[in-house]
């Protein structure tokens, strides 16, 4: 059963592995040379304009400026789920092949969890690898680097989210049995689940804090360049009416400014919730997929 599963997927492997190692490399090398600039440059080179002018930085400057492995963290969770996850159930079933499997003494438990665990287990590592790889990436650029901006891009949320793209294609791939549509509904839904979260509960895992402020020079990143800064700030006039929170040219001075944010000292916390509520769904419907091989599917 190991050997078949192997031969079937294979390919996908391959392109996995050549992706994660294209993403964990380039990771890996722009770190290495900000990890050289900093003895050269001192406490300027981690912000990355410090890169030595040699063949080697500017290599390293160019994949800075495509953004290459961050563009690449955000999107290689959703194709894991489309191309590797959706036609591991999906294309048997669409071809009919399960039933050799099935008749040969192989319990359908069997076969549906040699494939998740010789499939889901590498890519998930591989994950985890290229996610560490972007935190030493952030930690070699200084103390002050805002990590909320790239907060999809790092270890555990991107192995998490790779779980959960994987778990989406399979159940897809079990239901609809065939391999199209089981890759488009993936997509759909990782993207409207990652992004229902970013945007509407990612903000609520703890309550924010409130700054209340006089000093109008002292607002969002330039009071704290490592806090995420919620929404624009509310401005009051003396009395504690709310002027807005965009001044207009028909608005009075403002007397102090209340904004909301979430301290950079709890990126982790958001970090492993998100990562838990992740993993927490991916199990769910992997659980689900279970069910439906071993019950429903025909």
């Amino acid at each position: 059963m190991t050997w078949v599963t192997w031969r079937q997927h294979r390919l996908e492997a391959l392109w996995a592995l050549v992706l994660a190692a294209l993403l964990g490399g380039s990771v890996g090398y722009v770190a290495l040379q900000l990890s050289i600039a900093v003895g050269q440059c001192g406490e300027n080179a981690g912000l990355g304009y410090c890169l030595s002018g040699d063949p080697f930085g500017r290599i390293a400057q160019a994949l800075l400026q495509f953004h290459l492995a961050q563009y690449g963290l955000v999107v290689l969770p959703a194709l894991a789920g489309a191309f590797i996850g959706a036609p591991l159930v999906a294309r048997e079933i669409e071809n009919g092949t399960q039933h050799l499997a099935w008749t040969q003494g192989v319990t359908r438990m069997r076969w549906l969890l040699v494939k998740l665990v010789l499939v889901i287990i590498p890519l998930i590592a591989a994950a985890a690898l290229v996610g560490c790889l972007e935190i030493l990436f952030l930690n070699l650029q200084g103390p002050h680097v805002n990590r909320w901006d790239v907060f999809d891009q790092q270890a555990p949320v991107v192995p998490a989210a790779t779980l959960f793209a994987l778990a989406l294609g399979v159940a897809f791939g079990a239901v609809i049995g065939r391999s199209v549509p089981a890759m488009a509904a993936t997509l759909v839904a990782f993207v409207i689940v990652r992004v229902g979260i970013a945007e509407l509960a990612r903000s609520h895992y703890i309550a924010p804090v409130i700054q209340t402020t006089r000093d109008l020079s002292a607002l969002g990143k330039q009071a704290d360049p490592t806090a995420w800064w919620l929404g624009f700030p509310n401005y009051y006039d003396s009395t504690g009416q709310l002027l807005g929170n965009l001044l207009g040219p028909n608005t009075g001075p403002p007397s102090y400014v209340i904004q909301y944010f979430q301290p950079g000292d709890r990126f982790w916390a958001f970090e492993t919730i998100e990562a838990s509520i992740l993993t927490g769904l991916a199990l769910l419907i992997l659980a689900f997929a279970v069910y439906w091989v071993t019950r429903r599917a025909s």
